[in-house]
């Protein structure tokens, strides 16, 4: 048994500090929503699962101090990606111990334009054991419900890897071991923009002719920006590849899939009112990969068409044919 501490209570982090108490280990998790927190304590988080329990009673705190006696083996990075720098410097900075640390969330870095990784792993640098990236196709409500899971842990380091695996994995949560950061990296978070692409898409055309085609297309242009970066495009072909692209940019429990599907039915202006509460990481991230690919915009017309519809007002009446014309 192991001590994990999840900084961030939402959905996710609550179904894998599920996974972790049904394995026996000893879970804290640290937020700062007082009604999460209440709910935590009597074994629930009403918000995303509503009377269903946890395993077993977490340790909850919305303090620090308490994380710094807790002292964890294992830190999990829970929180959406804009808040995981300041979320991890409030922690790694105070803790006696170097605890393993796990990042679950994905996106661009908007101030470096860069993977995530690489802020954070200077950030813990001397502090931390290690570094890891748990991601795959994965909603949390299913994770919760016990559902068949397979995902990928990702570190340079195969002990680190397997070691986080190890923690994870039970008969309906499996973690397989990949040492490719950065195109698994990538993935993550292009994934959430080719969602966006695709919920438009799939709102405006029943044809499965057009669906796949998008979604062909969507493939191609995240094996673009891993070549782009260097990672490795068999990381395509794993449970983070394939597997969490097919998830995220098909199915309406994803929050980027869905933003993307009320675009077209309801427009930009009522979706992004609709949608203040909840993090739709593709949306930011869409700005930063135009940036990016600013010289490969002609091979990347999802990344570009979808960057006009929500940053330049553009209409979305023929975002799939203006993608169809410009594919090469």
């Amino acid at each position: 048994m192991a001590k994990f501490t999840i900084v961030g209570t939402g959905a996710w982090g609550t179904a894998l500090a599920n996974v972790l108490l049904d394995n026996n280990n000893f879970v804290q998790m640290y937020g700062i929503d007082d009604k999460e927190l209440q709910d935590l304590k009597n074994q629930k988080n009403t918000k995303y699962f509503g009377n269903l329990k946890l395993s077993q009673i977490p340790l909850v705190t919305n303090k620090i101090d308490d994380i710094i006696n807790f002292a964890p083996n294992y830190l999990i990075l829970a929180v959406p990606s804009v808040y995981i720098q300041s979320s991890l410097e409030s922690i790694i900075y105070k803790l006696k111990n170097k605890p393993i640390v796990i990042n679950v969330a994905k996106g661009f870095n908007p101030n470096t334009n860069d993977l995530w990784s690489k802020t954070l792993k200077k950030i813990i640098k001397k502090r931390a054991s290690g570094y890891a990236t748990l991601i795959g196709p994965s909603f949390a409500v299913e994770v919760f419900n016990r559902n068949y899971t397979v995902v990928n842990v990702i570190s340079t380091s195969r002990k680190i890897s397997t070691k986080v695996a190890k923690s994870f994995t039970n008969k309906y949560f499996k973690c397989v071991t990949i040492k490719d950061e950065i195109g698994a990296e990538i993935i993550g978070t292009m994934k959430n923009i080719m969602a966006i692409a695709l919920g438009i898409a799939y709102e405006q055309h029943i044809s499965i002719n057009t669906r796949a085609a998008m979604l062909a297309q969507a493939v191609k242009e995240i094996s673009i920006v891993i070549n782009l970066y260097g990672g490795s495009i068999n990381s395509l072909y794993n449970f983070c590849g394939i597997g969490d692209i097919f998830l995220t940019c098909t199915d309406e429990k994803s929050r980027n899939f869905s933003f993307g599907k009320s675009i077209a039915k309801n427009g930009l202006k009522k979706t992004l009112e609709n949608m203040k509460s909840k993090t739709v990481e593709g949306y930011v991230a869409t700005k930063i990969a135009y940036k990016m690919l600013k010289n490969n915009l002609k091979n990347t017309p999802l990344v570009s068409e979808l960057y006009k519809v929500l940053y330049k007002n553009y209409k979305v009446n023929d975002f799939v044919e203006k993608i169809i014309k410009k594919i090469i």
